[in-house]
C-alpha cells in the first residue's frame, strides 16, 4: 500500500487508514462526512480513540456521558476543534446534530485503559511555531494534560506559501532521549479548497525520497524518515496529525543540515 491515499469523494463513514497499512503497527483513522440525523456506533475493542470535530455539530455518547451539539467552527479553519476521547474496550454513538458535520475517527492500540473525556475549543493549547516563511500555529488537542495509553492528537495551520514541520525532523528510531519511534498520520485540508500542499518524505540515505502533491481530506502515512511540509502559493495550509508509539514522550531528531533553522 502506498504512503498516499487519495480521497475519492465518498460521504458517510470513511475507512481511509487500517493498522498495518504502510508498516503501521498501532494506528487507524476513520473520516466521517455524515449529514444531520446520520449516526456512527463503534465498539472500540484494543484502541483507545479520540474523535476530532473538523466541522459541524454533533453529540457523542460514551461510557454514560453525553455531550451535547460539540463543535462550534464551521470549519477547521474557524478556530479551535472540539474533541472526545474514547478508552479501549468501551463504545460510542456519534451524531451529526445540526446540518453537516465532519469529523475525524482517531485510533491507536493500547494495553492501558482511561476514563471517557471532553476536550472544549478552549481546552486546545495553541503554539505559535518557527519564524519567517516556516511560522505555523500548533494546536495541541489530546496531549499530556488528558489522561491516554500512547495516543497524541493535533492539528497545524500554515499560512499562504509557508512551511511547517521545518526543519525537517523524524521519529522513528527508539533511542531516548536522543529520539523516540513514534508512527504517525497526516490528514490534510486546504483553503480555498481547490488548493494544495507538498509533502516530503525523506531519509538520510535518500532510500526513501519522495514528495507527494496533496490535496483537500488526503491523508500521508508516516512511518519512517524526515516529512516537512509546504502550503501552496495563495492557500492556507492544514494538517490533523496523530502520533503513537511506546509512550507520549516524543523526542524528535532534527536533520541536522537544516538544524540551523532553530538558531535563527
Amino acid at each position: 500500500m502506498s504512503d498516499y491515499i487519495k480521497y475519492n469523494g465518498a460521504k458517510g463513514h470513511i475507512p481511509v487508514v487500517k493498522a498495518g497499512d504502510g508498516g503501521l503497527r498501532l494506528i487507524s483513522f476513520d473520516l466521517l462526512l455524515l449529514d444531520e440525523g446520520m449516526e456512527y456506533s463503534e465498539d472500540t475493542g484494543g484502541s483507545e480513540v479520540c474523535i476530532v470535530i473538523l466541522g459541524g455539530r454533533a453529540t457523542v455518547s460514551c461510557g454514560g456521558n453525553t455531550w451535547e451539539n460539540i463543535g462550534v467552527r464551521k470549519n477547521v479553519f474557524d478556530g479551535p476543534g472540539a474533541g472526545v476521547y474514547v478508552p479501549r474496550d468501551a463504545s460510542f454513538t456519534f451524531k451529526a446534530s445540526h446540518g453537516y458535520v465532519e469529523a475525524a475517527v482517531l485510533r491507536t492500540l493500547t494495553d492501558e485503559k482511561f476514563a471517557p473525556a471532553y476536550i472544549s475549543p478552549d481546552m486546545v493549547n495553541i503554539v505559535h511555531r518557527g519564524k519567517d516563511n516556516w511560522s505555523r500555529t500548533v494546536h495541541d488537542i489530546l496531549d499530556d494534560r488528558t489522561p491516554a495509553g500512547n495516543m497524541l492528537v493535533g492539528e497545524t495551520f500554515s499560512p499562504p506559501g509557508n512551511w511547517s514541520s521545518a526543519p525537517p525532523h523524524r521519529h522513528d528510531v527508539e533511542n531516548p532521549p536522543i529520539e523516540t519511534d513514534h508512527e504517525e498520520i497526516y490528514f490534510f485540508k486546504v483553503e480555498p479548497e481547490q488548493g494544495f500542499q507538498l509533502i516530503r518524505l525523506y531519509t538520510d540515505d535518500y532510500s526513501l525520497n519522495t514528495t507527494y502533491c496533496v490535496e483537500q481530506n488526503d491523508t500521508v502515512i508516516i512511518k519512517q524518515g524526515y516529512h516537512p511540509v509546504a502550503a501552496g502559493p495563495g492557500y492556507k495550509g492544514y494538517y490533523l496529525w496523530l502520533l503513537a508509539g511506546k509512550s507520549r514522550k516524543i523526542c524528535p531528531r532534527d536533520d541536522p543540515r537544516h538544524q540551523w533553522l532553530k538558531d535563527t
